[in-house]
């Protein structure tokens, strides 16, 4: 029997939790990748072409390998948020938080009662933990609201000081468009920098974890600016890269010209 390994004990560890990110709705996909040794696998159900059916085999595929498995749900909704949780998921990643007051809400979607609102029902969580608590819950939950407007970075001093946040993960492409700027994962623009600096200090100053998604697996960069969550492998951009750069090969090899 596999034993899952714990998503907030790797974080807890020294070093950055570097992630694979899924898109397209593949169990075997996300078996192969939970057993290439990342620390975590991320599934995005936001933006990524997966519905629940999908994300649910996908979590069991790469339970197989232990490995932590985070979701971004799609809203911040405590069933959609919930859901996640009960099918497998150790981490989630609220989109777009934006006050206090929002990742308060999400918080309270993490955590049962007294401290939370969370329905009892963690179906996939309970088959590692016999008995399974809320205490067990509580601490295998990882909350993660998103910071990709302006305005959330304005307030983010008072949305990381919410009990409850465990960490804060960077939309850049976001951020960048509520500035003004063209949609890219890049910091180019000193203004995308300036603001992503903020959070990540901010998240120092408050003791919580942050991530981002870097635009390539250099990430000695952010490393220095203090982030700890970052996949470094995207599965949709690896696949065309990989049929790309075979194709070309190929046709190079013997010559060929269109």
């Amino acid at each position: 029997m596999v034993t899952s390994r714990s998503l907030r004990k790797t974080l807890e560890s020294d070093q950055p939790a570097l992630g694979a990110w899924m898109q397209m709705p593949n169990p075997i996909a996300a078996e192969a990748l939970g057993k290439a040794g990342f620390d975590w696998v991320g599934i995005d159900t936001q933006h990524g072409m997966i519905g629940y059916e999908a994300m649910l085999s996908m979590l069991q595929a790469i339970a197989i390998s232990g490995t932590p498995s985070i979701v971004r749900v799609s809203t911040n909704n405590a069933a959609e948020i919930g859901r996640a949780l009960d099918s497998g998921a150790q981490g989630v990643i609220v989109p777009l938080v934006e006050t206090a007051a929002e990742a308060a809400r999400a918080v309270e979607a993490f955590r049962y009662p007294p401290g939370g609102r969370r329905s009892w029902g963690a179906i996939r969580p309970a088959l590692d933990h016999s008995p399974y608590t809320q205490e067990i819950g509580n601490d295998q939950a990882v909350c993660i609201p998103m910071v990709e407007t302006v305005g959330a970075v304005e307030r983010i001093e008072e949305i990381v000081a919410v009990e409850g946040v465990d960490a804060i993960h960077v939309g850049p492409s976001d951020l960048a468009s509520s500035a003004g700027l063209t949609p890219m994962l890049e910091l180019r623009d000193p203004e995308h920098l300036r603001l992503v600096r903020r959070i990540a200090d901010a998240c120092g100053e408050a003791g919580r974890w942050v991530g981002i998604h870097p635009p390539t697996p250099d990430v000695g960069m952010y490393v220095e600016m203090g982030f700890k969550v970052m996949p470094v492998y995207r599965d949709l951009p690896a696949l065309q890269a990989g049929a790309t750069s075979a194709l070309d090969t190929a046709t190079k090899s013997f010559g060929r010209v269109d």
